[in-house]
């Protein structure tokens, strides 16, 4: 997730605001933008910060919480979701006529709020994951004249040959750049650590993905896995050796020699049959 959740605290306890604020900050995906003692003085915050969520108690002097949740309906427009946080029970009906997301009961434990704050995560990911949906399919049709569930129908049901340009390339995030990378220009792929080295003919690409995740975004029968490190192109094989112990060292046009192990090498019976 990429923006934290903005939250206000609306409490006239001290204490209590301070104890919802200690708790809440153990989490890194909220951000507390202000803590009022009043729903009055929320009411000249809420406008201008526009907090995603407010925890709210109900029992205030002057102002209640129902009010300022009235209030809200009324005069705010927006998404911003109420946490009602309150000593009594009999308030719960009242919560729920305002579509209240929580209603949070003091004392409540930690599990409690954590239930809660893990809804609002939640909530906000799928947020923003339909936002980029959106953003993706207003790319596609400014591009391609036709919706993003459209173009994905176009591809399933292609020609084939119409869509054998980027079945021959791959996109490789390499730092904080996107290339686009030839598929016959990589010789061959190996881990590093907690990234990959990708071998192509224009040099080695430093790239933060599992070796899983090549494996079932490159065609199989193409590039083949020959060790619990590496993945060959076999295109760009030239011939496998032998060795005393059962393995095969796997000579690339591009000079470099892979080892095969003995747990990968019935992959390559009909190529060394034919070497």
């Amino acid at each position: 997730m990429n923006q934290k959740i903005k939250a206000m605290i609306v409490d006239d306890e001290p204490l209590a605001r301070e104890g919802l604020i200690m708790r809440l900050q153990t989490n890194e995906h909220i951000d507390i933008i202000a803590s009022c003692a009043s729903a009055n003085e929320a009411k000249l915050t809420i406008a201008q910060l526009m907090p995603d969520v407010i925890f709210l108690d109900i029992e205030m002097p002057g102002m209640s919480g129902i009010d300022l949740a009235r209030w809200l309906q009324a005069n705010v427009e927006g998404t911003c979701k109420i946490v009602f946080v309150t000593a009594y029970r009999e308030f719960a009906l009242n919560a729920f006529d305002f579509e209240a997301f929580d209603y949070l009961l003091k004392p409540f434990a930690d599990e409690r709020l954590e239930a809660c704050v893990g809804r609002l995560i939640k909530l906000q990911q799928e947020g923003e994951l339909a936002q980029k949906h959106r953003e993706l399919d207003e790319l596609v049709v400014s591009k391609t004249g036709n919706s993003l569930n459209a173009f994905m129908q176009n591809l399933e049901t292609a020609v084939p040959g119409r869509v054998t340009e980027m079945q021959k390339t791959i996109s490789l995030k390499s730092g904080t750049e996107w290339l686009r990378v030839k598929l016959d220009s990589i010789f061959w792929i190996e881990a590093a650590g907690d990234y990959m080295c990708v071998h192509t003919q224009e040099g080695t690409h430093i790239i933060r993905k599992t070796l899983k995740q090549f494996q079932d975004e490159l065609d199989s029968m193409l590039f083949k896995q020959v060790n619990r490190s590496a993945i060959i192109n076999t295109a760009k094989l030239s011939k496998l050796t032998p060795n005393s112990n059962g393995e095969y060292m796997a000579l690339l046009s591009s000079g470099d020699s892979v080892k095969v192990s003995r747990k990968f090498k019935l992959l390559f019976d009909e190529l060394s049959n034919h070497s």
